[in-house]
């Protein structure tokens, strides 16, 4: 696997044009092979979407799937849903699951992706964002999906509160909702602000259900660098749910909320507690 992703290292460095960055970018720190495989990320991250010879293509396509084997996975439907784990007695203990996990190893009809407006990922190499961390273990022909779905749209800024449908490539989710949820730069959220947020995750559930898929994996909209505070999200997030199920009654979608961290848990534990669920 070494020489492999030095062919591919040595590739990509080739065809990046800034040579006065590429130290900046292949520069990482540990073990020969951890350094050259971080190298390889870093520089498929800064890369736009372009077509790939070949070769080159389907060594990379055989790295990320054996990556993606390593990882393994985690199926949707075998995730215990909140009657189990929180004792929540109504559609949503029986249909959602809430889950300390990585959206990278969710086998599920599809997993969400918080966008940003342009739609092509995270363009900052090392970032830990979900857009950054799907994009990377999708690969290269996720971004290339999302710039020809721009390109339809000439130019223009993808909306807040839509929803798009791409492939999963090399996830084990079968397909990438993505969604641009709002942008709080004082960590205050207005009504107008709860509103969109709560249109994103409807939005979502709406093109599951459209889209004819049974399960999906949810992240936290915004949450990130957009500044929407986690606890306030948990209740937009649970409350919409809610709503929509009620709205949806034949729907037997099961709804996976990746809960990434502790204080991700702790939000919704609490979210839970405040609508007197548990």
């Amino acid at each position: 696997m070494t020489r492999t992703v030095d062919t591919l290292v040595e590739y990509f460095v080739g065809e990046y044009a800034p040579a006065s960055q590429v130290h900046r970018i292949t520069n990482t720190s540990g073990s020969e092979e951890d350094t050259s495989r971080a190298a390889l990320r870093n520089l498929l991250t800064v890369r736009p979407p372009a077509p790939i010879p070949p070769e080159i293509k389907t060594a990379l396509d055989s790295l990320l799937e054996d990556e993606a084997a390593q990882r393994g996975s985690v199926n949707a439907n075998d995730l215990p849903v909140l009657a189990n784990t929180h004792g929540v007695h109504s559609r949503i203990g029986k249909q959602v699951a809430l889950w300390e996990g990585d959206l990278t190893i969710l086998e599920a009809d599809a997993v969400v992706n918080a966008a940003n407006d342009q739609m092509l990922g995270c363009f900052v190499p090392g970032h830990r964002c979900i857009d950054n961390v799907l994009g990377a273990a999708a690969g290269p022909d996720l971004r290339a999906e999302c710039a020809d779905y721009m390109a339809r749209r000439q130019g223009s800024p993808e909306p807040t509160e839509s929803a798009v449908l791409t492939g999963g490539y090399h996830l084990p989710a079968r397909h990438v909702i993505h969604t641009v949820g709002p942008i709080i730069p004082d960590r205050n959220p207005s009504d107008e602000d709860e509103v969109t947020l709560a249109s994103c995750y409807r939005g979502i559930l709406d093109l599951t259900r459209d889209s004819g898929l049974d399960s999906v994996g949810l992240c936290s909209v915004s949450t990130g660098v957009f500044g929407y505070p986690k606890d306030q999200a948990a209740d937009v997030v649970l409350d919409t749910i809610d709503d929509w199920l009620r709205d949806n009654p034949e729907e037997a979608l099961r709804i996976v909320i990746s809960a990434f961290t502790e204080v991700d848990v702790a939000a919704y534990t609490d979210a839970l507690h405040r609508r007197g669920a548990l």
